[in-house]
């Protein structure tokens, strides 16, 4: 099944997360991954940290997390246990997101963030030969390749999903099962 992120309608049901203001609207994908549609005004005041690392891919508008601003077209990795706080979508986000385990909020009374936050536009990274780890269950990949088991493809720049054993051409983010 392929799915166009841009054009999904979104069927899933509205959830407030916890420590938010306004509630999202959610699709699952597959597994742990979502699709997220953030609206004008989000924004979640409170401080805490997931107990799984959260990966995500901001498809539209704009998206910031302690202090980091994260555009359209670019991948996030915030790690478990890495503080959060002052996360915000003023104009609104479409995000595809995932968790490499359970998705428990934790809040915090901690005001700086505590660990590593990486940021990769994926349109214009340089790709190394066999590809690059952007967190240990996802790489962006160039080259079409035949896989041993299903993974999530999120093609770049057309920015479309689907769960496959053969890497299309062009870039692509491939996330393994956690």
């Amino acid at each position: 099944m392929l799915v166009d992120l841009l054009a999904a309608d979104l069927p899933g049901r509205d959830f407030l997360l916890p420590g938010t203001n306004l509630p999202v609207r959610r699709q699952r994908l597959n597994g742990s991954a979502w699709l997220v549609r953030l609206p004008p005004g989000w924004a979640r005041a409170e401080h805490g940290h997931y107990l799984a690392g959260e990966e995500f891919v901001l498809l539209e508008g704009e998206l910031c997390v302690s202090g980091v601003t994260y555009r359209q077209g670019q991948h996030g990795w915030l790690p478990a246990g890495a503080l959060r706080h002052s996360s915000a979508a003023p104009g609104g986000a479409l995000v595809f997101t995932s968790f490499d385990g359970e998705d428990t909020w934790v809040p915090s009374e901690l005001d700086e963030p505590d660990g590593p936050t990486l940021r990769t536009p994926l349109e214009s990274v340089v790709i190394p030969e066999g590809g690059l780890r952007l967190t240990p269950h996802s790489a962006l990949l160039d080259t079409p390749v035949p896989l041993h088991r299903p993974a999530e493809m999120i093609t770049v720049p057309t920015w479309t999903w689907e769960l496959s054993t053969l890497i299309p051409e062009g870039r692509v983010l491939v996330r393994w099962p956690a």
